[in-house]
């Protein structure tokens, strides 16, 4: 056994003990039945779990399709029977329906103990739920690292049937996300219309459907999605990686890819990062979030030695594969310390805003958005210096015809680097879902003294941890920009072409990639903007018809299914077209128009969903500091001005923002599995036409 095969077993092990042991944290958090607070029967969980069943009913089938065909044309057509690949694949993803169903339990478990969690202190509170993110992150690394190891000693399979579990279950977060951000945002902006247009009337608590839906839909979006995505993130990078690092003649034979050790590394270090996270009770919130990212520092040091250990004094590598490694994840902190520092509270954006808020709603929107534009150029900034850096490294001391591919690989490994530093962000970005869902439930009991001091205390935890709760967007959307290079540039290698622009048919599948991407980024935005009136025109009736408050369940029932009928008929389409769009662009432009489509779709949705992301997110900052601000707070056409920004902030940093990331993902897994077979069909569509 090598000793890369040693790391490997060794960062799985620890990375599922360490699970095991914030599992059994958690576990050991004993419900106080005087804090919690009484509430109706929760009818929105049921529409939720009913909405999961059916979708993952719908998923499988279109799984199980997709399977056999793929196991016809692969291996039945040339008479190559191995119905080992089919338990294979069927086991993977039955552990990520796995995950899914898991998570939502998780979340569940955690939102019914927050409030119990009274008489803890702050620095409490925060380890307890750091165990949460924790066990979300590792847990994610463990299934990501695991599955590639074991792809990578079964490698007589076809790539594209072992990435097929991968790309049903992007589908399938991408219809669950669609539609839960969807819910979440035009149940909140209907409630706020609601608290406008009906003054005598009750508006929060369980007595009112609207609130809780918006409250659970809310708590489901931000929690149940970031860590499943980077699941499936870390699978394609990874194979993507050693694809590249077989073209680029590294591997040696009987050894584990470098990329897979990498990774390995980098878990093994994130563990000890988030477990030395400390935070007092009476620090100031500048300090507070210091100390959340001394844990992504540490984990960094760790990296670093580790891998200088193992690839320069033992592997005897070139010292560039450790520099690349520095890059990657450094260039995870840069965005997060960017992060921190830009939508944080007490940052002089937020204070600009709260200045603004005092003219008038139209200047503090405004601002926002000028502040996000600006904001997305610092992170795009990042990732392409570092994308230059680590392909520069990549070819230094290289010759030959391997002298492109090397550099490819030394980009792959900024990347596997960066994706590996993972379990840490989650750590920490998990706290603020479940602190704002906390202070929700709090708001609706009696202001004592006790309850306004817990109401303190998750509201720092809140605005602290919101930078946290962002980055995990940005770096998501940077691992996709590198890897739509990476993909990008493989197809024009193996076309066999230096340059994108043949013809006027190439440029446009660029430009129908841009159009894709606003296209369905406005129309989510208008989508919560239609469906918000009707859920209060359903509330209101709901009202009128029930004269004592009783029917809390029914009116829940009543709202989800207006909501998903609607949404249903307006997203299927906006679904549909996300699938075929590559098809079509590949099918239409050969490969030159797949790669063209490809950057297009990644570049513009880069930088939408990170300006919509920072932007939302010192919306949100703004108007919490001014809430807590009581000489601002007494102004109420000021904090009027900023809940106003708020709301349009959080349909784009909380809807629009992740529905293009995991779309963009699905695009470009569905381009590594479908594109060898389209490009097929288009040079026989050529061949067609030419003999016309």
């Amino acid at each position: 056994m090598t000793i890369q095969t040693i790391v490997l077993y060794f960062a799985a092990g620890s990375a599922l003990v360490a699970s095991l042991l914030c599992l059994t944290r958690l576990l050991k958090i004993v419900p106080d039945a005087t804090a919690l607070v009484p509430q109706a029967r929760d009818a929105t969980e049921q529409i939720f779990s009913r909405q999961l069943n059916h979708s993952i009913g719908l998923f499988s089938a279109i799984y199980a399709g997709f399977l056999f065909a793929a196991y016809y044309l692969d291996y039945l057509r040339h008479a190559n029977s191995d119905p080992g690949i089919l338990v294979f694949s069927g086991i993977a993803f039955g552990i990520f329906f796995a995950a899914v169903y898991g998570t939502n339990r998780l979340r569940v478990f955690v939102q019914t103990r927050s409030v119990s969690l009274q008489k803890e202190s702050t620095s409490r509170i925060f380890r307890h739920f750091l165990y949460v993110g924790a066990l979300l992150g590792l847990s994610a690394s463990f299934l990501g690292l695991s599955y590639a190891f074991l792809i990578q000693v079964s490698v007589h399979y076809a790539p594209e049937i072992l990435l097929l579990p991968v790309y049903v279950g992007a589908l399938l977060i991408f219809w669950l996300r669609f539609n839960t951000a969807l819910m979440a945002r035009s149940s909140d902006y209907a409630y706020e219309l609601l608290g406008k247009q009906e003054s005598v009337m009750p508006l929060t608590g369980a007595s009112n459907p609207l609130w809780n839906m918006r409250r659970r839909y809310a708590a489901i979006n931000r929690f149940s999605f970031h860590h499943l995505e980077f699941l499936l993130l870390c699978v394609v990078v990874l194979l993507t990686s050693g694809q590249l690092e077989i073209k680029a003649k590294i591997s040696a034979d009987g050894r584990p890819a470098v990329t897979l050790v990498i990774f390995a590394l980098g878990l093994i270090s994130g563990i000890p990062g988030f477990f030395i996270m400390r935070v007092r009770d009476k620090t100031s919130p500048e300090t507070f979030l210091w100390n959340i990212r001394i844990g992504h520092i540490a984990a960094i040091s760790i990296l670093a030695i580790l891998s200088y250990f193992l690839f320069v004094v033992i592997a005897q590598m070139h010292i560039k594969y450790f520099w690349i490694i520095i890059v990657g994840a450094l260039t995870a902190l840069m965005l997060s310390l960017y992060s921190a520092i830009y939508v944080s509270e007490n940052h002089r954006n937020a204070r600009s805003f709260i200045a603004a808020a005092a003219t008038s709603v139209s200047t503090v929107i405004h601002k926002g958005i000028a502040a996000g534009m600006r904001g997305a150029a610092i992170p795009a900034l990042i990732i392409t210096l570092m994308m230059g850096l680590a392909y520069l490294l990549g070819v230094v001391d290289e010759r030959g015809e391997d002298r492109y591919y090397r550099g490819l690989f030394g980009l792959a490994v900024a990347l596997t680097s960066m994706v590996s530093l993972f379990s840490v962000t989650q750590a920490t970005a998990s706290i603020m879902p479940l602190a704002a869902d906390t202070v929700e439930v709090l708001r609706l009991g009696a202001r004592t003294e006790s309850r306004t001091a817990l109401m303190v205390k998750f509201k720092n935890l809140r605005g602290v941890t919101v930078p946290s709760h962002v980055v995990q967007g940005q770096i998501f959307f940077s691992a996709l920009t590198i890897l739509i290079f990476l993909v990008y540039a493989q197809i024009l290698a193996e076309a066999g072409h230096a340059t994108l622009f043949r013809h006027l048919t190439h440029t446009a599948m660029l430009l129908l990639g841009g159009i894709a991407s606003y296209f369905l980024a406005a129309r989510v935005n208008e989508l919560v903007l239609n469906l918000g009136p009707l859920l209060v025109r359903e509330t209101r009736a709901q009202f009128r018809q029930v004269s004592d408050l009783t029917g809390v369940g029914a009116g829940q029932e009543r709202l989800g299914a207006l909501a998903s009928g609607y949404l249903l008929r307006k997203i299927l389409p906006l679904f549909i077209g996300a699938m075929l769009l590559p098809a079509l662009a590949c099918l239409l432009g050969g490969s030159h128009g797949l790669a063209g489509y490809l950057i297009g779709f990644g570049f513009f949705s880069f930088l939408n969903g990170t300006s919509w992301l920072t932007t939302g997110a010192a919306w949100s900052s703004a108007r919490q500091a001014a809430e807590a601000d009581q000489q601002v707070a007494r102004n109420t056409a000021q904090l009027e001005a900023l809940t106003q920004a708020d709301i349009v902030g959080d349909s784009m940093h909380e809807a629009a923002a992740p529905t293009l990331s995991i779309a963009l993902f699905m695009t470009i897994v569905a381009s590594i599995i479908f594109g060898p077979a389209t490009l097929e069909l288009h040079e026989l569509v050529r061949s067609y036409i030419k003999g016309l």
